[in-house]
C-alpha cells in the first residue's frame, strides 16, 4: 500500500488527479461521519428521554445552530457574488428548519464555485464556530460560568446543525465536476512550480 501511495505522490499527474477526486469526496465523507455522530448522540439521548423530546432539544433548543447554519450559507453567497433571494433563519417547513435561496451568477466556473462553497459553508464555518466555542469554554475562568455555559451552548448548537442537508448535497454535487477540474489544474501547476509535491 505504501508503494502505491509513493508512486502516486511521485507522479505529478496521478497526484493532481487524486487530489481532484479526494477533496470533494472528503467533504461528503466528513459530513456523513459528523451526521452519524449527531444521530448517535441523539439516539443516546433517546435512551433517557422520549424521542419527541430529543427532536425538540435538537431542533428547537439548539436553534442558534440552525440560524448559524443558514447565516453561513448567506455569508458565502454574498462573498462569492451569488444573489440571495430569500433567507429564513428559523422557519419549520416539513423537515427543514430554515433555508436560503440564491441565484448563482457569472461564468460556469463561478457558478460551480458558488454552488460548492455556498452549499458546504455550514461545514467549515460550523467547524470554526464549534472549535472557537469549545476553546472559549476552556479559556473562560469559572468565575464567568454563565459565559462559559453560553459558549458551550453555542458550540453544541452548531455541532448539531453543521452538516449539509440533502438539498445542500444536491447543490454541492452539481458544482463538483468543474471544481475537480480546477483542483486538478491548480495542483498540477503548483506541482510544476515546485510549491507542492
Amino acid at each position: 500500500m505504501a508503494d502505491i501511495l509513493n508512486s502516486i505522490h511521485e507522479n505529478m499527474f496521478l497526484y493532481s488527479l487524486a487530489l481532484a477526486v479526494l477533496v470533494p469526496v472528503l467533504v461528503i465523507v466528513v459530513g456523513y461521519a459528523i451526521n452519524l455522530l449527531q444521530l448517535g448522540l441523539a439516539e443516546l439521548l433517546a435512551l433517557f428521554l422520549d424521542p419527541w423530546w430529543v427532536e425538540i432539544i435538537v431542533n428547537y433548543l439548539f436553534f442558534p445552530g440552525v440560524m448559524l447554519h443558514e447565516l453561513s450559507h448567506a455569508f458565502m453567497a454574498l462573498i462569492t457574488g451569488a444573489r440571495l433571494t430569500e433567507v429564513k433563519l428559523f422557519k419549520k417547513e416539513g423537515k427543514s428548519l430554515g433555508h436560503i435561496a440564491f441565484n448563482p451568477r457569472g461564468s460556469k466556473i463561478m457558478i460551480s464555485i458558488q454552488e460548492v462553497f455556498i452549499s458546504s459553508a455550514p461545514m467549515y464555518f460550523g467547524a470554526m464556530i464549534v472549535f472557537a466555542a469549545f476553546k472559549l469554554v476552556l479559556l473562560i475562568p469559572w468565575s464567568a460560568w454563565l459565559l462559559k455555559i453560553f459558549a458551550g451552548y453555542i458550540g453544541v448548537s452548531m455541532f448539531f446543525h453543521m452538516t449539509m442537508s440533502t438539498q445542500d448535497v444536491k447543490v454541492f454535487v452539481k458544482g463538483i465536476p468543474i471544481i475537480m477540474i480546477l483542483v486538478f489544474a491548480e495542483s498540477l501547476l503548483l506541482n510544476l512550480f515546485g510549491v507542492i509535491g
